[in-house]
């Protein structure tokens, strides 16, 4: 059965920006999805800053690391009083272990838990976690289950289609959860054999958003643009979009999503100025957690914010090598300088998207 939000969107009809998901009334429908390695808190932050994001969800954490206190682990769902509304994702096989960390997060004020059932690592698949958990209905039930029962906070799952195109579990899947006491699905509308290469199935998505009663189903996948997540939407009859390398690709997106919800102009170019602040900001943010090691850290950041923010190839190259504060101070500058140099309007992170699972993604 289509849920109600879904059969509005059919009928073009404007739906409320803000959405509900169990307890919590999020304030719009369009979410940041967790990324390994790059949806850390100083991202987080400064996407927030920006305006418009309704739900940012970490990047995926180990349960039995997390009650072991692993000090990754901590920094990984470090937060603050502007990260809100904010989940936790988990992730491992076993249910105990699962139930145990959602209870350790709630104990400690955390207000939403998310299970990664979608991971495409060979590293987490390997040990039984992510994308490979769908690949048994009952454990991924009982895991569920023992999850939802073990705290009062909303507990979500993401997941895949499913492991390959003869194994599309997604559907069956989400209308048993819903009956477990899920408060949403989030479906990326790829399955575990693609990757992140090939195309996302929208008519995927939509299969899962007809298989489920009430709770919401946030699509995810392939979403740049405010004109993709509009397409997302109306295709698929999802209730919110979770967008990841989107945000990477444009830090402006989510505030170009708010505006076109309320049918103010979105197509607007951030100032010079602002995209080398964002680019300051993003950075320092990080310092204050990371302090040094956030030289390192932020390389990763390049390929994807060259071509948005205006930067020349060559100082996205030294971005990509620098090794202390003064040699990033040093690069902004000289990117102010020379910003609009730049020939390409490709990213070059786009360059290197992996064809399929790799354990560095």
């Amino acid at each position: 059965m289509m849920n109600a939000q879904s059969s509005a969107n059919e009928t073009d009809q404007p739906a409320s920006r803000e959405i509900r998901i169990g307890d919590r009334v999020l304030p719009s429908r369009f979410f940041l999805a967790p990324l390994a390695g790059y949806t850390h808190l100083a991202f987080r932050t400064a996407i927030r800053e920006l305006g418009g994001l309704g739900l940012a969800t970490t990047d995926l954490v180990h349960a039995t690391s997390l009650l072991s206190k692993n000090r990754k682990s901590l920094e990984l769902i470090a937060t603050n009083e502007i990260d809100r509304p904010l989940s936790i994702q988990i992730f491992g096989s076993k249910p105990d272990v699962l139930a145990a960390a959602a209870l350790w997060l709630e104990d400690h004020g955390y207000t939403g838990v998310d299970i990664n059932m979608g991971c495409p690592m060979a590293k987490v698949n390997g040990q039984g976690g992510g994308a490979r958990i769908t690949c048994e209905y009952d454990s991924a039930c009982e895991l569920v289950s023992r999850v939802v029962n073990a705290v009062k906070i909303p507990v979500t799952v993401k997941m895949r289609l499913g492991w390959d195109r003869d194994k599309l579990t997604a559907p069956e899947l989400a209308a048993a959860f819903e009956q477990l006491g899920a408060a949403a699905i989030t479906i990326h509308g790829r399955t575990r054999a693609q990757g992140f290469g090939g195309s996302v199935d929208m008519d995927g998505i939509r299969q899962v958003v007809e298989a489920v009663e009430k709770i919401p189903v946030v699509g995810n996948g392939d979403v740049r643009s405010v004109k993709d997540a509009q397409s997302m939407q109306k295709t698929t009859g999802c209730d919110a979009i979770a967008i990841g390398r989107g945000a990477m690709l444009d830090p402006w997106l989510f505030r170009r999503l708010e505006l076109a919800s309320q049918s103010k102009d979105w197509d607007f170019e951030p100032t010079p100025d602002e995209q080398v602040h964002f680019l300051r900001r993003h950075f320092r943010l990080m310092t204050g957690q990371h302090e040094e090691y956030s030289c390192k850290l932020f390389r990763k950041f390049a390929g994807w914010y060259g071509a948005r923010l205006g930067i020349p190839e060559d100082l996205e190259n030294r971005l990509r090598r620098f090794d202390s504060f003064d040699e990033f101070e040093s690069i902004a500058d000289e990117i102010r300088l020379r910003h609009g140099e730049r020939e390409s309007t490709v990213a070059t992170a786009l360059v290197k998207v992996p064809n399929g699972p790799v354990e560095r993604w």
